[in-house]
C-alpha cells in the first residue's frame, strides 16, 4: 500500500505538470484519491501497531474500540475529500489547471495526529501487557512521525508524506525482526523465552488464563523406530494439531519434547473442556505420511484467576508440577492450593538442608545391625535433620528432594567424613563394619576410589572398616561403568553391599555380576511374614540362592520376636529393624555397643 501511495504520488505529479494535456477532472481524480489513500495507509500502520500493541490482552474491548475510531476517522476523512470535489476545501484545480491548496488541506494530518492520540491513550491504559520491542515502536514512530507533519507544514514545497511511511514501515520491520529469534525452528511455535516473554505480559497485565503442559513420554523409543527425522516431523505435527485445538490457545515448544499452551481463561467449565480436549487429541494416533505412532503423554495444567505470581515462580510451579506428572504416569496433575502447598514445603525443606549444610547441622544416626548367633556387630549409617523449630524431618521426606536438586552428593560425602571420624575417635573391635549409602551423583565421579580411600587414611581406618551400600537403581544408570568402578574399589579393599533386593528393579542375572559381599533384602519381602507361606517361601528361596553365590544376606525391618526366630531357622546372616533397636545417636550408639 505504500508503494502504491508513492507511485500515485508520483503519477499526480506528473499529471498536474501535463495539466494543458489532461482534463481538469482526471486530476481532480487522482489527486482525491492519493488524498485518501494517504489516511488509509495511516490507519493500516496504526491498526497493525494496535494489534502488536494489544497481542498479549486477553479482553478485546479496547481493540475494538480503536478499530471503530480508524474507521470513524477514516469515513470522515472521506466524506470531506468527496466534499472536497465541489467545494475546494483540501485542494482545487483553477480553469488553467494549476493546483492549489485549499483552507483544509492539513486535514490529514490532522486525523494520523488523531490516530496517534489513540495509540497512545491505548499504550497508557495496557501498558504493563505490552511487549518491550512494541514499546520501542511507541517511542519512536509517533514522535517521527509528528517531526515529518511539522516540516511538512513549515516546509510545504518539500513533500514528505512517502517518507513518513518509509521510516515508519522502516522502524516496524526493526523492531519485530527479532521475533523470529524466539520461534521454535523445528515446530515453528513459540520457544521457551517466547513463553516466558508472553507469560510476563500476561502477569503484568492482570490477565487470567488457562495453562497446559503436556510432556511426551519415551519420546527416544519413536527416533529409534522410525529415525531422527521422522522422530522431528510428528513434533511438528504435535506443536500443528495443538495449535488448532483451541480457539484463542497459543502453544510454545516449552523443552526438548514438552509443549505449553496459553489459553484464554473464559470458566473453570471451558477450562475442563479444554483439558478434555487436548488429553483426547494425544491419546489417538499421530500420523505423518505411512507411520502411525501413538505417543504416551503426561499432563500437567492450572488455571490463574489473579493473585501475586511473579514470571519467575510461575515457571517454578510449572517446571515442578510438569515433574510431578513425569513421575506419575497416566496421572494427569492439576496445579491447585494443595499441589502448591507441597511445592513450598519442598522449597522449604530444601532451602533448610543448603542452610544446614553450610551450618553442619546434619547429625548421622546409627542402626545396629543384629549378626545371628554373635549380637551386634555392625551398623547403617542414616542421616537426620531437624528444622529450625527442632521438629525432625523424615529421611524420607528429604532424601528424595536432596537427590533431585542434586544436593545428596554433598550430604554422602558429609555421611561418609562423619563416620570414619566417629570410628577413629572410638576404637573397638566389638563393631566390624559401618555401612554408608553412596549416590548415583557420587559414582559419576571418575575419582570416586581415590576420595573413599583417601578419606578412610586421613582417620588411619582400614578399608574393611567401612561398607558401601548400593541400590540397583544405582547400577542400573550405567551397568558396564559401575562393574568397572566396583571392581577396581573392590582391589583397593572396600566392599560392597546390595541395599534393598526386592523392590521393583530386581534382575537376579545382572545383579550377581556385580562384587558384592553381601545382599539386603528389603522390608516389602516380610509382608505377611512368617505367616504368608509365600512370603516365607520367597526369603527361604533368596538366601539358599545367594548363600550359594557366596553372598551374606541382611534383612531389613524386622519388627517382632516371630519374624526374627523364623529368620533365624531359615538360616539369614544378619537381621536389621526396630525389633532389635531403631536407629540410634551416635553418643547412644557408642555407649551401648562399643
Amino acid at each position: 500500500m505504500s508503494m502504491h501511495c508513492i507511485g500515485l504520488n508520483v503519477l499526480c505529479v506528473i499529471l498536474i505538470r501535463q495539466s494543458d494535456k489532461v482534463p481538469r477532472w482526471l486530476n481532480v481524480l487522482m489527486n482525491s484519491i492519493y488524498f485518501m489513500m494517504i489516511v488509509v495507509v495511516c490507519s493500516m500502520v496504526s491498526a497493525f501497531v494496535f494489534i502488536m500493541m494489544l497481542e498479549h490482552v486477553y479482553e478485546k474491548y479496547c481493540l475494538r474500540r480503536v478499530f471503530t475510531g480508524l474507521i470513524v476517522v477514516n469515513v470522515l476523512y472521506l466524506a470531506v475529500v468527496l466534499w472536497n470535489i465541489k467545494s475546494g476545501i483540501i485542494f482545487y484545480i483553477d480553469s488553467a489547471g494549476i493546483y492549489h491548496r485549499g483552507t483544509w488541506n492539513g486535514l490529514g494530518y490532522a486525523a494520523v495526529a488523531a490516530e496517534i492520540c489513540m495509540i497512545y491513550i491505548c499504550f497508557l491504559k495496557n501498558r504493563p501487557s505490552v511487549s518491550k520491542s512494541m514499546v520501542r515502536v511507541i517511542c519512536t514512530i509517533p514522535p517521527v512521525t509528528i517531526l515529518l507533519c511539522v516540516f511538512q507544514v513549515l516546509f510545504p514545497e518539500i513533500i514528505l508524506n512517502e517518507t513518513a511511511m518509509a521510516v515508519a514501515n522502516l522502524i516496524l520491520f526493526i523492531a519485530f525482526q527479532n521475533r523470529a529469534l524466539r520461534r521454535d525452528y523445528l515446530t515453528m511455535v513459540g520457544n521457551r523465552e517466547s513463553f516466558y516473554e508472553h507469560l510476563t505480559l500476561r502477569l503484568a497485565g492482570e490477565q487470567e488464563f488457562q495453562l497446559i503442559l503436556l510432556s511426551l513420554r519415551q519420546y527416544d523409543i519413536v527416533n529409534q523406530n522410525y529415525g531422527h527425522q521422522k522422530g522431528d516431523e510428528i513434533l511438528y505435527a504435535v506443536a500443528t494439531e495443538l495449535g488448532r485445538l483451541i480457539p484463542g490457545g497459543e502453544v510454545f515448544r516449552f523443552g526438548n519434547v514438552d509443549f505449553a499452551m496459553l489459553i484464554p481463561l473464559q470458566s473453570q467449565e471451558q477450562a475442563a473442556i479444554n483439558f478434555r480436549t487436548v488429553k483426547e487429541r494425544c491419546d489417538e494416533t499421530w500420523s505423518v505420511g505411512n507411520i502411525h505412532t501413538h505417543v504416551r503423554t503426561a499432563f500437567m495444567y492450572l488455571e490463574y484467576q489473579g493473585g501475586e505470581c511473579t514470571p519467575s515462580q510461575m515457571m517454578e510451579y510449572l517446571d515442578y508440577g510438569l515433574r510431578k506428572a513425569k513421575e506419575k504416569p497416566g496421572v494427569s496433575i492439576h496445579f491447585t492450593e494443595e499441589l502448591l502447598k507441597e511445592y513450598k514445603e519442598e522449597k522449604r525443606i530444601l532451602e533448610i538442608m543448603q542452610r544446614s549444610v553450610e551450618q553442619k547441622r546434619f547429625r548421622v544416626w546409627y542402626q545396629p545391625v543384629y549378626h545371628l548367633g554373635v549380637g551386634v556387630r555392625s551398623a547403617e549409617a542414616l542421616l537426620r535433620l531437624n528444622d529450625y523449630e527442632g521438629n525432625p524431618l523424615p529421611p524420607s521426606r528429604f532424601i528424595p528432594i536432596a537427590e533431585e536438586s542434586g544436593l545428596i552428593d554433598e550430604l554422602s560425602w558429609i555421611v561418609l567424613e562423619e563416620v570414619c571420624s566417629f570410628l577413629e575417635q572410638n576404637e573397638t573391635d566389638k563393631i566390624e563394619s559401618i555401612s554408608v549409602n553412596l549416590s548415583m551423583q557420587q559414582f559419576a565421579d571418575i575419582k570416586i576410589s581415590g576420595r573413599i580411600q583417601e578419606c578412610l587414611n586421613r582417620h588411619h581406618l582400614s578399608p574393611d572398616r567401612i561398607k558401601i551400600e548400593v541400590t540397583e537403581r544405582v547400577l542400573l544408570q550405567d551397568m558396564e561403568y559401575m562393574k568397572h568402578v566396583m571392581k577396581e574399589m573392590n582391589h583397593a579393599g572396600i566392599r560392597f553391599y546390595l541395599d534393598d533386593f526386592g523392590t521393583g528393579y530386581s534382575n537376579l542375572a545382572s545383579v550377581l555380576e556385580f562384587p558384592f559381599e553381601c545382599v539386603k533384602l528389603d522390608k516389602s519381602l516380610l509382608k505377611g511374614f512368617p505367616e504368608n507361606p509365600d512370603s516365607e517361601k520367597m526369603v527361604r528361596m533368596l538366601t539358599e540362592l545367594f548363600h550359594s553365590f557366596g553372598n551374606s544376606v541382611v534383612v531389613e525391618g524386622v519388627e517382632d520376636a516371630s519374624q526374627a526366630e523364623q529368620l533365624h531357622r531359615i538360616g539369614v546372616d544378619r537381621i536389621q529393624g526396630y525389633y532389635y533397636s531403631r536407629p540410634l545417636p551416635q553418643e547412644v550408639f557408642a555407649e551401648e555397643f562399643m
